[in-house]
């Protein structure tokens, strides 16, 4: 578009607007002398228009006007203004801001339905473990979860079942214990019983007979007794309230004194009883370690009909290693893992026959832990049991 010097359109190549004078800024700009060229963006109505048979809508479309002066020999004469639509470049942006826009919600949904899966991926395990202690808090049995998820859920998982199994096995040992209390508690006070109903009941009762009797009933007191303070002396180690004092103690010493009062047993049943101590100091407690030299050397003795039992104390790597050796009756190879358990016997006959509680191994257990030790047992059929302790030394030297 050519205009003059009042702004009004001489020569227009669109033939759209000659004769019209334009009011834009970048045209008074220019005219007016105060910029040797101008340009500006505008939103401009392109009317109906029929193209190739096609009528367009009237629209709305950005065009750029860029203006510069006309002059002649020095003189302003008027002003050139070059006109160009942008809708090409709209149109582009548009597309992109619509292509960014569809990119961004097909994210964000993508990201909310990541987001939704990850977290029933995360939280389902710990709901069910929820769901899982709700019910072992309702006293429920057996119960586990499915270990999966990330790896902190899958080790809380595995720590729950874990947990489980130890309480099962916890609440397992805790009904056999009641059980085989109940029933060690229940045979003596049954003989003592029939034997006190047997005397009770009888008219003229012979002295000898009744002497008999009394020293039955005297028998299973002991008995019962031994089982009680047996029971007493495990439930203060559960319950850790067996306070534990430990001291430098000769195991030497404790081993003679303990043998020494064994004698008597062993000669009752003509068994040889032979004691090789030397010297090895440990931190512990004596009345203990004596307890725990007395069950060990009982047991072989009664379990030893005929035979020998050695005991022998030496120092090896740092341990003081007491080992108790019978010529006995043995035991059976898949019993050694039981030997430990409370209330465990062999042969059950046999056991109460010797007045056995079933509690002396299973306290020489605790007391060997106690300690920071550890035993172990070898046996065979018919040709005897070797128990062998080994506690930390407090000194170094000697030897097997």
């Amino acid at each position: 578009l050519v205009l003059d010097t009042n702004a009004v359109v001489q020569f227009d190549s669109a033939s759209a607007q000659m004769g019209m004078r334009l009011p834009y800024r970048e045209v008074r700009d220019v005219l007016l002398g105060e910029k040797v060229a101008s340009y500006g963006f505008h939103r401009i109505e392109r009317g109906n228009d029929a193209r190739n048979g096609f009528s367009l809508r009237e629209s709305s479309v950005w065009a750029v006007y860029y203006t510069a002066p006309i002059t002649a020999d020095g003189v302003f004469t008027g002003a050139v203004l070059f006109s160009v639509l942008l809708q090409d470049v709209e149109d582009s942006v548009s597309l992109i801001i619509s292509q960014i826009a569809i990119t961004f919600i097909i994210i964000m949904f993508a990201m909310i339905l990541a987001t939704f899966m990850l977290s029933r991926i995360v939280t389902k395990p710990i709901t069910e473990l929820t769901t899982a202690i709700r019910a072992m808090g309702g006293h429920s049995r057996g119960v586990r979860v499915d270990v999966k998820g990330p790896g902190e859920v899958k080790e809380l998982g595995e720590a729950f079942n874990r947990m489980s199994e130890q309480i099962e096995d916890h609440d397992r040992i805790r009904d056999e214990f009641v059980s085989n209390a109940s029933h060690e508690l229940k045979t003596p006070l049954a003989t003592m019983k029939l034997l006190s109903e047997s005397i009770l009941y009888e008219e003229n009762p012979d002295p000898a007979l009744m002497k008999e009797f009394f020293s039955d009933v005297s028998h299973e007191v002991d008995r019962l007794s031994s089982v009680i303070t047996d029971l007493l002396r495990l439930v203060r180690f559960d319950e850790g309230d067996a306070a534990f004092s430990p001291v430098p103690v000769e195991l030497s010493q404790v081993v003679e004194r303990a043998a020494e009062r064994l004698r008597p047993l062993a000669r009752e049943k003509s068994i040889t009883l032979t004691v090789d101590a030397r010297p090895a100091t440990v931190n512990g407690e004596a009345v203990r370690l004596e307890q725990l030299v007395t069950n060990l050397v009982e047991n072989a003795i009664k379990y030893t009909d005929a035979g020998a039992v050695r005991v022998r104390l030496y120092q090896e790597d740092g341990y003081a290693v007491l080992r108790v050796k019978d010529s006995g009756i043995g035991i059976p190879e898949d019993a050694v893992p039981h030997l430990f358990e409370r209330f465990y016997r062999v042969d059950k006959a046999r056991s109460r026959g010797t007045g056995g509680t079933g509690l002396g191994l299973a306290i020489v257990e605790k007391i060997v832990n106690m300690h920071g030790g550890f035993i172990e047992v070898e046996s065979e059929l018919s040709k005897g049991s070797t128990f062998t302790v080994r506690l930390p030394l407090i000194l170094d030297g000697g030897g097997a």
